[in-house]
């Protein structure tokens, strides 16, 4: 299935090859392959975010809007909520989180919360209990997946068509030409 960007593309085949690994391999290897598993699926789901608030030419209003220069996962899907989805726009960060958006996500977006909580905990050294299951990796995994069509469903409803147009193999195939958003420091 074609993805938005040359990067989501790659991630979410991360995360399919890891799966195919954890689900070939053995059980010395089944942690390490769901951690990429679902790590991977976060990650695409914030490729996909970046890219649509990028498409859309609202990057610059989104980072504005959060008061941050670099959002995380949620502020960007709290955001996108916002944006596309919510019938009475708040009309800043603070208005918005006291809205009760989070509730908001992980009852609109199953899994949002153990997809976030899971890439928190792998971003400060720690290793969530989802890896130790492959039924629970596959589920989030497919979590994020759906997650992701529901953004471009929304925007779409929202009168924005954010074309889906690289495909795995010409993200792989052309990676050299995928310009890096952040510096190797």
């Amino acid at each position: 299935m074609p993805e938005g960007s040359k990067q989501a593309a790659i991630l979410i085949a991360t995360s399919f090859q890891a799966m195919n690994r954890a689900a070939r391999g053995s059980q010395d290897t089944l942690v390490s392959d769901a951690t990429v598993m679902i790590l991977f699926a976060c990650f695409y789901i914030e490729a996909t975010l970046n890219y649509i608030a990028d498409f859309t030419g609202n990057a610059p209003a989104m980072a504005k809007f959060l008061e941050k220069p670099y959002p995380g996962m949620q502020d960007k899907l709290a955001w996108f909520y916002n944006k596309f989805v919510a019938r009475k726009k708040a009309p800043d960060r603070k208005h918005l989180y006291d809205s009760e958006i989070k509730t908001k996500l992980r009852r609109k977006y199953p899994g949002f919360a153990e997809l976030h909580n899971f890439r928190n905990d792998i971003s400060h050294g720690q290793v969530n209990k989802c890896a130790a299951s492959m039924a629970t990796a596959n589920r989030l995994r497919q979590n994020a997946k759906d997650l992701v069509a529901a953004l471009y469903d929304a925007a779409s409803k929202g009168g924005v068509e954010v074309p889906r147009i690289t495909t795995y193999n010409e993200a792989v195939t052309s990676y050299n030409d995928v310009k890096p958003t952040v510096r190797c420091r």
